[in-house]
Order: structure tokens, then sequence, then C-alpha cells
């Protein structure tokens, strides 16, 4: 249901508008519009009927379809694109910004989009790259959540010349959607991401394939129970999302993925011939994941 009325600000209100109005970009919106009326939330989106639902959720105040007029007012402006099209969002953008706006985006690799910001975005534009470490894998605007980002990790990448205005206008954003902020350098990033986020939906993807295309599938899938759905879940994710990220990430991901078989390989030859040593494995991965878990959740109760 779309929100109501905001509360009037005690001062001008904040023009914020959302470029990519599905998943992540329109539950930004809905946490923003929480903010006790700090921000007016414009929305734009290539397609006219993603940015109509997100506007019926309540997302967006209002959809802007013409990207300059979407822009031109703007004090910050928000890329939730898929990664590949952020450069062209810059590129279409950035004659109509006015001085002193700031751009942030949501993409979930940040070298290339750093980059691109620094080559296209004016002089006189701040840019602090985001990336909120949360989501589904159901996509869209209908399936946003104003709680989405709330205890999750934004990493914020300060651009070259970003203003300390900038990267205050950009920690508040996020930090008003829930979120904890975590300053990152991009190309460390890119490394760690592809370890902890896009790995793991590689591998969802690989055991998906593994079964789904096993002569036994249609025995399996009767077989299969909580163990297969929640490995299973990520390879329900945004197919054009996922593509881009390993398009932008491709080193770093195809580093990790070549470490990952050396260790795969490892447990197959314990597997094989070293019962010892497949225990050691084994005790030695639940000690890790039960501190992480312990460290990262538990405290939190």
């Amino acid at each position: 249901m779309p929100l109501g009325p905001r509360p009037k600000p005690s001062t001008a209100p904040v023009v914020v508008t959302i470029i990519g109005l599905g998943l992540i970009g329109a539950s930004i919106g809905l946490a923003l519009r929480k903010a006790n009326g700090f921000y007016q939330v414009i929305g734009h989106d290539r397609s006219r009927d993603t940015a109509d639902r997100a506007r019926k959720r309540g997302a967006v105040e209002r959809e802007e379809w013409n990207l300059p007029a979407a822009v031109e007012k703007a004090d910050v402006v928000v890329v939730a694109t898929p990664a590949t099209a952020v450069e062209q969002v810059f590129r279409d953008a950035a004659p109509y910004l006015k001085p002193g706006a700031v751009v942030t985006d949501t993409a979930s690799t940040k070298a290339d989009v750093c980059r691109w910001a620094q080559e296209i975005l004016p002089s006189g534009v701040s840019f602090v790259g985001g990336h909120p470490m949360a989501g589904k894998e159901q996509s869209g605007p209908d399936a946003a959540d104003a709680d989405l980002y709330r205890g999750c990790t934004w990493c914020l990448c300060a651009g070259d010349g970003a203003t300390p205005a900038a990267i205050d206008t950009v920690a508040k954003l996020a930090t008003d959607t829930g979120a904890r902020v975590l300053f990152v350098d991009p190309v460390e990033h890119d490394g760690e991401v592809a370890i902890i986020s896009h790995l793991p939906f590689l591998l969802s993807v690989a055991l998906v394939k593994t079964a789904s295309e096993s002569p036994s599938w249609r025995d399996l899938s009767r077989l299969a129970a909580g163990g297969f759905r929640d490995a299973s879940r990520l390879a329900s994710g945004n197919p054009e999302m996922h593509r881009d990220i390993c398009i932008t990430n491709r080193e770093s991901i195809l580093r990790t993925l070549r470490q990952f078989r050396s260790d795969l390989d490892e447990v197959a030859r314990a597997i094989d011939s070293d019962p010892a040593a497949l225990e050691r494995i084994l005790r030695e991965a639940k000690e890790a994941r039960d501190a992480w878990y312990a460290a990262r959740y538990e405290r939190h109760d």
C-alpha cells in the first residue's frame, strides 16, 4: 500500500532521484520515504510499468519518464540499475546534473563503476559509490521492502574529488535505510565480494544445473528438501543482474573459482583415501562457520 502523507520537514527536503526501480531501487525509496519527510523521492525507470508499480507501492512520490527532467533538480542521484547499465546512465545524466549534486550507485561491483564515474561525471558533481549488501531472490518493485537494508552493511567508495559533505550525505542516506556504513577500497571490495557474494551464487547455480540436468531429476525433485532448498535459493536471483556482476568482476570471480576448484579437489581426495583428513576439513569448516555466525548474528539477538 502507498505510504501516507509525509510529515512536513522543518527544512527543505533532500531531493533524491532513483534511477532503476527494481527490488533495490524501490526498497531504497520505501526506506527513505519513512525518514520523517527528510527526503523527496523521484523515480525513473526505462520500463513505465516498473515505474508505475513502484509508485503504487509508495516507493516514489512521482515518476519522471524523461531522464534529464528526473535528475536536473536532484540533490542526490541513486543509480540502481544492473552494473553494465551504469556507464550509459552516467553518460545520459551527466549533462543535466546540477552543480553540487551527489551521485551514488548500488552496483555489486565497484572498480569499473568508480572508473566510469571519474571519466564521465562533470567536475562539481561528487561521486560516492555504494553497494548495499542485501537482497532477495525475488526481483522487481513488487518484492521491495522498506526494511530490506535494516542491519545490513552498506559499502561506500568515495570517488576522487568527492567532497566531505557529499560523503556525509550518502552515508546518512544509507544509515537512514537502517544500514551500517563501511568504507572500502573499490578493488579490495570486488575481490572480497567475489568470495562472499558472487561465489555462493555461482555455486547455487551449479548445484541446480547438476541436479536438474540429471536423468534422475524427476525422482530427485521429489526427494529434495530443506538442504537443497537452502543451498539452491540464490539460483533464483535475477539473471541479468548476475550476468553483469560476472562481466564487471570477471578477474576476481575467475580467481575465486580457481581457488574453490582447488579446495573441492582437496575434499575429493580426502573422500577417496583419507578419512582423517576429511574429518579435519569438515570440522574446521564447521568451526569457522559457527564462529562467523555467532559474531555476526547472535551478538545482536
